[in-house]
């Protein structure tokens, strides 16, 4: 009996931890679309300072968050009638932080954003650029897109389907996708607690100049 209550004491504890789940939806991944830049529009450029993209992944099933951020390099929109109708965002590997970890514990996040930046996760060294590429946007309300891109990480690109806001020079969207369809492909274990979830939610907030 004994026993029996050592062993379910620890599943009673783990099931009652507030688990993160994220409410953003989930990208629809397809096979890269080819697609060209160089039509007649307008270029609308983002303004660095002003955008930003926010990242959470998990752990242990959402047990253990992580939160961080990382910067684009540059990017535009191609803009016809007054309307988004393509661009390409370029985004720095290099520039990636974690904000879960306070800025004091200078050993802890070196840990973190270096294995962050390996071969395990996203290679930064070998593949430091990842790039979105705008292949078609279809306003579906006043203030609504909804846009597919090629998605590009690790040189893996695929097409991606989801919605968008867009007021003013004001661009916003929030989504999850599945790491291991880029090949970010490590698992971690149970046995060290560093088992790794495979969906990372991305918010990205563009403005332009």
């Amino acid at each position: 009996m004994n026993r029996l209550r050592y062993f379910l004491l620890p599943l009673m504890v783990l099931s009652c931890i507030d688990k993160h789940k994220s409410d953003a939806p989930k990208v629809t991944v397809k096979p890269a679309v080819e697609h060209n830049l160089l039509i007649e529009a307008d270029t609308l450029v983002l303004n660095l300072e002003k955008s930003k993209i926010n990242w959470v992944a998990t752990e242990m099933r959402g047990i253990k968050r992580r939160t961080g951020i990382i910067s684009f390099k540059d990017g535009f929109f191609l803009i016809r009638n007054g309307e988004i109708v393509g661009g390409k965002f370029t985004v720095d590997m290099e520039t990636m932080d974690a904000t879960d970890v306070p800025l004091h514990e200078n050993i802890a996040r070196r840990n973190l954003l270096n294995h962050l930046k390996s071969d395990d996760f996203f290679n930064v060294k070998h593949y430091p650029l990842s790039t979105l590429e705008l292949t078609s946007v279809h306003q579906t309300k006043n203030d609504s897109l909804k846009i597919s891109g090629n998605l590009t990480i690790r040189e893996v690109t695929k097409n991606i389907d989801f919605f968008a806001h867009q007021k003013g020079d004001n661009f916003k969207t929030i989504f999850t996708f599945n790491r291991l369809d880029w090949n970010i492909a490590y698992e971690g274990s149970w046995a060290d607690k560093t088992l790794v979830d495979k969906d990372v939610e991305l918010a990205i907030k563009i403005r332009t100049e």
